[in-house]
């Protein structure tokens, strides 16, 4: 019968005794089990392909640089602090991971093509077949289990993903020297596509480095040549006011103009006291001829008379006509002098824009030769120290570390199994002699 005194001794007095004679009893299962998980794991290292590590050293560090001018934000404090260096790395590593550096790369290594394999003998080239059959079903099986179905990526496609995974750059520590190392499985490549894709990361980042001068040197490019179009076009378009209105100087024509006026006025003027007064002439002949004429004086004196009104009207018909001739004059020496002004008004306030952009063309002038000078000088400063070396030794699969954690997981496991198989009162391997567990203690009865 059960009491608590045995279950007390059931829970608390432990005999290990007991239990390390129930694992020496099953040494030799734990033993198999380890020894198969061992010998599996083993073949499995096999079956990866082993991975070679090629790298090289990157110097990389931004330069900082400000343009101290006038009413510049820069004069009046620092230029922009350096981002951190987390910050740096992070970018070189998404720049070296993307598809602007890793798509051409891939196409021109030609890494989307499978590598002819030299197998020195038929084992050596069956175990390479049954190595890329193994990892072709393995991911076709994943596919089918993670989609329902096996989708075939393009090779291109499926090589930059492969590539991304396998490339890396990283700093040492605080400094601007940067290691760029990937990974392949043949030491050969492996040495040349890093090598590849420092020089093209390095071309990258001068491009960069020298495409915000650039930018600004063709913008600056484009104010002065629209400033230049703008000069031309005032000056296009004055040489054909002039040459519409035949103006040589306004200036001197207008004064010209003024002058030649007051003349004609003066002479307008004359010429109408002249015709005022030759008209009163005519009339007080014709007048005196009418009286003589009623009276019956002398014929030969009416006829002078009459003569003479003759000669009187022709001549105020010629100063009539002079008269209108030196008013049309007038008139059209007005209109041209108000051409002139309107044309002198124009001009002057063209003159003012042109000045205004001819000041504007000489400033864009000076920073375009400033922004000249900058295009050559970079933002950055990039350089590879050295180049990759053909790696001799694989850097995975370690088999020593797959070895060690399987016999740790399976020492684990196997003892854990013996226990369990105990208390349930299992018989494993040995079923002659059996295990005898705590279910058959007498203490708990």
């Amino acid at each position: 019968m059960t009491t608590k005194r045995n279950i007390y001794d059931y829970l608390f007095n432990i005999d290990l005794k007991k239990y390390f004679e129930i694992l020496s009893q099953q040494k030799g299962f734990v033993l198999c089990f380890c020894l198969s998980a061992i010998i599996t794991s083993l073949a499995l290292t096999y079956l990866f392909s082993e991975k070679y590590v090629a790298g090289i050293t990157i110097y990389y560090r931004p330069v900082e640089t400000s343009l101290m001018r006038m009413k510049d934000v820069a004069s009046f404090g620092a230029p922009a602090p350096t981002p951190p260096f987390r910050v740096i790395v992070q970018t070189l590593v998404d720049i070296v991971r993307s598809d602007v550096i890793l798509r051409p790369l891939v196409t021109e290594l030609g890494l989307d093509k499978e590598v002819e394999k030299s197998e020195s003998g038929w084992i050596q080239r069956w175990y390479h077949v049954a190595k890329d059959s193994v990892k072709r079903y393995s991911a076709n099986l994943w596919l089918l289990m993670k989609h329902g179905r096996i989708i075939q990526e393009e090779p291109v496609v499926s090589a930059i993903k492969e590539f991304r995974e396998n490339i890396n750059i990283r700093a040492t520590k605080d400094s601007y020297i940067y290691v760029l190392t990937v990974k392949d499985q043949y030491p050969e490549r492996a040495a040349k596509i890093v090598d590849t894709v420092g020089v093209r990361l390095v071309e990258w980042l001068t491009q960069q480095g020298f495409a915000p001068a650039l930018l600004r040197h063709s913008k600056l490019e484009a104010h002065l040549e629209k400033k230049a179009d703008e000069i031309n076009k005032y000056y296009d378009e004055r040489h054909k006011l002039l040459t519409d209105n035949n103006i040589i100087s306004v200036k001197d024509e207008i004064e010209e103009g003024i002058t030649r006026l007051y003349e004609l006025e003066t002479e307008y003027i004359r010429l109408d006291a002249g015709a005022q007064g030759k008209t009163k002439m005519v009339e007080a002949l014709l007048k005196s001829i009418h009286d003589n004429s009623k009276s019956f004086s002398n014929p030969d004196y009416l006829k002078d008379m009459e003569k003479k009104s003759l000669f009187e009207k022709a001549d105020l018909q010629g100063l009539i006509a002079t008269r209108e001739a030196m008013g049309e004059s007038i008139d059209a020496l007005k209109m041209r002098l108000q051409t002139l002004l309107d044309v002198q008004s124009w001009l002057a306030k063209m003159n003012m824009k042109n000045e205004a952009s001819t000041r504007r063309y000489i400033n864009l002038n000076d920073l375009v030769l400033e922004s000249f000078s900058q295009t050559y000088i970079s933002e950055c400063e990039v350089k590879i120290m050295h180049h990759a070396e053909i790696p001799l030794k694989p850097v995975q699969p370690i088999k020593i570390y797959h070895v060690g954690l399987t016999l740790l997981l399976g020492l684990c496991f196997s003892v854990g199994m013996v226990y369990v198989f105990a208390f349930f009162n299992i018989r494993t391997f040995f079923v002659s002699r059996g295990v005898k567990g705590r279910r058959n203690d007498p203490a708990i009865k």
